[in-house]
């Protein structure tokens, strides 16, 4: 009784972080949207709070499997747990490294275009990996295979920001910003790779099938 609740815990614990840690991309995109240093900063300074939860996370997954004698199928749900952990914490570091990118950029600057589609990528990428979390924390193989194929969606988004940059009149002004909203847009993009290749290690933690990123990331 007592591994499963610790199991069970650690479910929700990693269902916690991934929505500490996509709270953080939204705020991020939020301050990019308006150019909010301040609210840019506040981004920066709750890295420390992901970083603590991995941590946190990361400690509890050593100590079941120290102190525990978990079957294959648990086993296997600790090591993809481990895995999601690790992807969750450089999601946000993205949301940081957007958030750095919010400074120093000038509103006039802003091309409200590209602004729309970043905006339309924010969201997708997102719920890619917010889908992929309760694929793994529900052993749902379906719903890990909606975030593979959302994944998809987001890299074709990047490819109409790239275009959009790249159409777009040359302009002193907004140069910086453009530029700076290409490594938005690339930034969107890794968020929801993660969220493909979690996906698709679902059908692993289910059945015990081999895990192939080419098949995550196709």
């Amino acid at each position: 009784m007592h591994f499963q609740t610790e199991m069970e815990s650690f479910r929700a614990g990693m269902v916690e972080m991934a929505s500490v840690v996509l709270n953080q991309v939204e705020r991020a995109v939020a301050a990019w949207e308006t150019l909010d240093a301040v609210a840019a900063e506040s981004v920066i300074a709750g890295d420390d709070r992901v970083d603590e939860r991995c941590a946190e996370l990361d400690q509890r997954i050593f100590n079941i499997q120290l102190l525990e004698a978990p079957v294959a199928a648990d086993l296997r749900l600790l090591h993809v747990g481990l895995i999601a952990v690790i992807a969750l914490e450089r999601v946000g570091d993205l949301a940081v490294s957007m958030a750095e990118l919010t400074r120093n950029q000038r509103p006039e600057a802003t091309v409200p275009e590209i602004q729309e589609l970043i905006q339309r990528m924010s969201s997708q990428a997102v719920d890619t990996l917010a889908v992929a979390v309760q694929a793994i924390a529900r052993g749902d193989v379906a719903l890990g295979e909606r975030a593979t194929e959302q994944a998809v969606t987001v890299r074709r988004m990047l490819g109409e920001v790239l275009e959009a940059a790249g159409t777009i009149q040359a302009d002193p002004l907004n140069r910086s910003w453009r530029a700076a909203s290409i490594l938005v847009a690339r930034h969107l993009e890794r968020v929801a790779n993660n969220g493909a290749e979690l996906g698709g290690r679902v059908r692993f933690l289910v059945t015990g099938e081999p895990f192939t990123r080419k098949a995550a990331t196709a």
